[in-house]
């Protein structure tokens, strides 16, 4: 059957050349309309459930909100893991799903339940945006010469998020930085008193005084007229001209008891960029499973339109943390790859066959192969990605046509005064292209098990095992349909044959050890036996990990302060922090992200600052330093400020580490138990332990210590004797001391919060907040003092649970060590050093170990399915289990030299080289095959063994030549997979 075919395309060779033009065109069509990625999504399916409590400490958080919403959310169908943060005035949980659960149908079962509970007053959850952890597309600084910060967060507030909101494909973009403008009346505590007022006679005031109603309408002759009242307050004139009581038959108003003004909500965090101290910026969201290539597009049009817009305001927004440059990156890595790919394979076939005609025949099947991918990459919806792309071998693509062009060439170099007949080529052809088709279909088959792969593997190597496989397929047409009237064509007319010395070299002293061996069966046996020993050997030397590290041009630093430091300090250690990275050419850029943003959606607190670092081109750091030894030259650098624990990551794997083990780090300890200090006391030990571990670069507590409260206790008895309500001084605490809304000014299309609030010298210490007056049922004024104990005290930061139980959690980092040799000596040296309660608490190693184990049990089970899979097919195609069996023999033995490979480079056995593995096994079956088909074929003609042997040990020499080119074609993917360290 496929022989004739390759007859009938090698006699309408022009209608396939033809058809083949058409196809490839159809192929770059198909290159434009491709989802390009620079990494593929590889985040589990996540919603988050953010909840604001203003005032609320995190115990009563985690009381009042977190544990009713975990209660109910914890049955939710689908769902792999629950974990949540209770911190001040926030409650954040976190619930990742199985495989195979839908995004749309998760969030439909959250907000289901959600509504199944009660909650404190004014308290409603809501989802975080719908996106994953390389969703963050775009990060940019609001920048100007004339405005100052006030007037940016403006403009960022009303202008610019609103109109990057609309563009399609953008799931959020959040601000950090700036400030929250409100309108607020600065109460007088001298006026209040003297007036007999106390703060709900204020607030209750301009409550009541602040609406707008509709009424009916009427009808005036034929037109009919809308009633309205129009009360709402929309400047801070307004504000002032309220009134409140009555004294001595005078009104008072609210500017007698305070001050209306402009102000701005409490910052809670800070953004500093380079060598400025109180800078703004946006970071653009994209919505999961679109085109990051279309939606930066958007993005950047939107952008270009908002400069022009701004530019009369001498304001101006500044991307610096573009996705685009890694997917520009991936673009122009491809098209190097593949030119780079086909320059080399010619290069190497011109070398080795002498023939400038065929090495461009082999060589125009990468560029074909690639395009049929392109077609079916296309019609699958599956994204283009570095990593997908990368991992095409061309020295395989390239593999069938090299044998065909061979063959062919072999034939005119034994006629070289004669034209080449069609019927000849036909010959010659159909003995290679039943070995060739189902060594494709070996290899082929080699990848298929991926598909079987779980979670982050699977979403990283599913799309290379599809990749690659539509190449085959491509080339394999292009093998069987195109190559042969090509090769005929541009071999047809005689020449002059050439002679490579090295080949014909190389062919002599491999048959005369090919004779020893056959002679002398004990040295295959003993070999065979050697190589055995050395593949049980050297897998059990070399490392384990889950993942190689991927590089992506930039640096995450989480840096730890602490705890309890004071806005000011923490700013002034930021700046610190960003002049001695900007000491560093390497560095383009520094932000530093102190605390929260002022919607309160971030868990930290001021002790903890992010800190994205930009890193300027590889090629114009000084010394041709790499990027390992910048690091420590900067972890050293770092670690000599005072006050710091800095951690360093990347900003992609830094979000994936928070989804998959709830901390920024590629391991962590967790440590069990509901009793807060009990388990700090457990996780200070632990990482005093790990410190202690040869490869630990960084280990610290992700919770923050106890931070220092004032805390008011409330006297019920004494309360009761002046008439005094509990929510009357809670509402001094939360709206007096704090600055909680209480209601809402709009001015035109802007809306902002309007708060009534004491002044900073009456609330600035605890002998001034016990100063306050609290006014009582018979209208005197009670200080907070006589009705409640004021004490210092310590409260927790953040308390943590992980599928509803409290978890303290500490994050561990590693260098210079392979994954498995490290954790198992962590864990031996934290058991034999850290005591505790076994029956109260429980410590739990998580992280990407637990990927690394699931994926080595997986591909195990891959790798047995391959084996089995690859002995049916050939069983097909031979028809001879003794065959199939010899030919499957080579498949351990092959794996040997990728072994010692890996430990003479010091690189670990994970996902990628196993999957690199799997490839190996597919190649080294396809030599045998062609040696297998070439033997049996020479036997079935030539029954004397001695002469059979003979003759098949030509097909000895084809395979070893096959090595240079396989190389070569291999190469050009393995440097620019090493460009991005992957």
């Amino acid at each position: 059957m496929i022989e004739r075919i390759v007859e009938f395309c090698l006699k309408h060779r022009y209608g396939v050349i033809l058809a083949t033009a058409i196809l490839f065109a159809f192929g770059v069509y198909s290159w434009t309309q491709l989802k390009i990625e620079a990494y593929p999504e590889i985040g589990d399916v996540t919603v988050i459930v953010t909840t604001k409590a203003i005032g609320l400490a995190a115990e009563e958080v985690e009381q009042q909100i977190t544990v009713p919403l975990e209660r109910v959310l914890a049955s939710t169908p689908g769902l792999l893991t629950i974990r949540s943060t209770s911190t001040f005035a926030l409650s954040l949980i976190t619930m990742v799903f199985k495989d195979g659960v839908e995004d749309y149908w998760a969030r439909q079962r959250v907000l289901e339940r959600i509504a199944q509970v009660s909650l404190p007053a004014n308290i409603q959850p809501a989802l975080g945006p719908l996106t994953g952890p390389t969703g963050e597309i775009l990060r940019y600084t609001l920048e100007s010469d004339a405005k100052n910060i006030e007037d940016l967060s403006e403009i960022q507030r009303w202008i610019v998020i609103p109109a990057l909101n609309q563009v399609a494909g953008v799931a959020s973009v959040a601000n950090f930085g700036g400030v929250t403008r409100q309108f607020q009346l600065q109460l007088d505590p001298v006026a209040m008193q003297r007036y007999g007022l106390g703060l709900t006679d204020v607030t209750n005031s301009i409550v009541a005084n602040s609406a707008s109603a509709g009424g009916s309408r009427i009808t005036r002759g034929e037109q009919s007229y809308v009633i309205r009242s129009i009360g709402l307050v929309r400047t801070k004139e307004d504000l002032g001209n309220i009134v409140i009581a009555e004294h001595g038959g005078v009104p008072v108003l609210t500017k007698d008891v305070g001050t209306p003004r402009y102000s701005a909500q409490e910052r809670e965090g800070m953004l500093g960029k380079d060598y400025n101290s109180n800078a703004i910026q946006g970071v653009v969201q994209m919505l999961k499973g679109e085109n990051a290539t279309v939606v930066l597009k958007a993005v950047h049009d939107r952008i270009d339109e908002l400069n022009l817009q701004l530019a009369r305001q001498e304001v101006r927004i500044v991307p610096y943390m573009d996705r685009n440059e890694l997917v520009q990156l991936t673009v122009s890595k491809v098209a190097h790859t593949v030119t780079e790919g086909i320059v080399l394979v010619v290069v190497v076939l011109m070398l080795f066959l002498g023939s400038p005609r065929s090495s461009l025949v082999v060589a125009a099947t990468i560029p074909l192969s690639l395009a049929f991918a392109f077609i079916l990459m296309n019609l699958t919806r599956l994204p283009a990605n570095l990593l997908s792309l990368g991992s095409i071998d061309f020295g395989i693509i390239v593999d069938g046509a090299i044998i065909v062009t061979e063959s062919i060439l072999r034939l005119r170099e034994h006629n070289p005064d004669r034209e080449l007949r069609v019927v000849d080529v036909q010959f010659v052809v159909g003995q290679v292209v039943r070995p060739i088709f189902f060594a494709t279909v070996i290899i082929i088959a080699s990848y298929v098990p991926l598909l079987g792969l779980e979670r982050v593997e699977a979403r990283l190597f599913a799309p290379v095992a599809y990749t690659i496989a539509y190449a085959l397929i491509g080339a394999l047409l292009c093998t069987l349909l195109l190559v042969p009237g090509l090769a005929y064509m541009a071999l047809r007319y005689p020449s002059k044959p050439f002679h490579n010395r090295v080949l014909e070299w190389m062919e002599r002293r491999y048959k005369e050890l090919l004779f020893q061996c056959i002679q002398r069966p004990s040295i295959i046996y003993v070999t065979t036996a050697l190589a055995v020993w050395g593949v049980v050997m050297a897998g059990s030397a070399v490392g384990r990990d889950f993942l190689p590290n991927l590089d992506e041009g930039s640096l995450w630093l989480q840096v730890q302060m602490p705890s309890g430091i004071s806005f000011e300090k923490a700013s002034d250690m930021a700046s610190d922090l960003r002049h001695a990275v900007m000491e560093f050419p390497e560095v383009s850029y520094v932000i530093t992200q102190i605390g929260r943003n002022d919607d309160r959606t971030d868990p930290w607190t001021t002790s903890h600052i992010e800190a994205p670092v930009g890193l300027n081109p590889y090629d114009s750091w000084p010394d041709r330093e790499t990027k390992e030894q910048f690091i420590a030259k900067l972890t050293k650098r770092l670690s000599q400020i005072p006050g710091m624990d800095v951690g360093v990551s990347q900003p992609i794997i830094d979000n994936v580490n928070d989804l998959v083990s709830g901390a920024h780090s590629a391991m962590v300890v967790k440590v069990f138990g509901e009793d807060l200090k009990e388990t700090r006391r457990i996780g200070n030990e632990i990482v005093a332990a790990l410190k202690t571990v040869p490869g630990t670069t960084q280990t610290s507590i992700v919770q923050e210590p106890p931070i220092p409260q004032i805390a008011f206790h409330i006297d019920r008895a004494a309360a009761a004797r002046y008439g005094i309500n509990v929510a009357d001084v809670s509402n001094m605490i939360q709206i007096g001391v704090g600055g909680a809304s209480i209601g809402q000014i709009y001015v035109n299309d802007r809306s902002y919060d309007m708060t009534v609030r004491f002044p900073l010298q009456s609330r600035n210490s605890p002998e001034e907040l016990s100063d306050l007056l609290v006014k009582s049922s018979s209208g005197a004024q009670i200080p907070l003092s006589a009705i409640s104990k004021i004490t210092l005290q310590n409260g927790e930061s953040a308390i943590s649970h992980e599928k509803t139980k409290r978890v303290l959690t500490i994050r561990l980092d590693y260098a210079d060590r392979d994954l498995s040799s490290y954790l198992a000596e962590a864990q031996k040296i934290v058991a034999d050093t850290v005591s505790y309660d076994k029956q109260a608490n429980s410590v739990v190693w998580s992280g990407k170990f637990e990927n690394q184990q699931r994926a080595q049990a997986r591909l195990t089970i891959i790798i047995g399915v391959v084996l089995l899979l690859m002995l049916l097919i050939l069983y097909i195609g031979f028809a001879k289990l003794r065959n199939a069996l010899l030919i499957l023999g080579v498949v351990p033995l092959s794996a040997l030299g990728g072994l010692i490979l890996l430990i003479m480079t010091r690189e670990t056995l994970n996902v990628a080289t196993g999957v690199g593995f799997l490839a190996l096994f597919g190649v080294a079956v396809q030599n045998g095959i062609i040696m297998v088909s070439h033997l049996n074929r020479v036997t079935a003609v030539h029954v004397a063994s001695a002469r059979a042997r003979r003759l098949g040990a030509r097909a000895g020499p084809g395979c070893l030549n096959s090595a240079p080119w396989k190389l070569s074609g291999f190469l050009p993917g393995y440097s620019e997979c090493g460009a991005l360290r992957f």
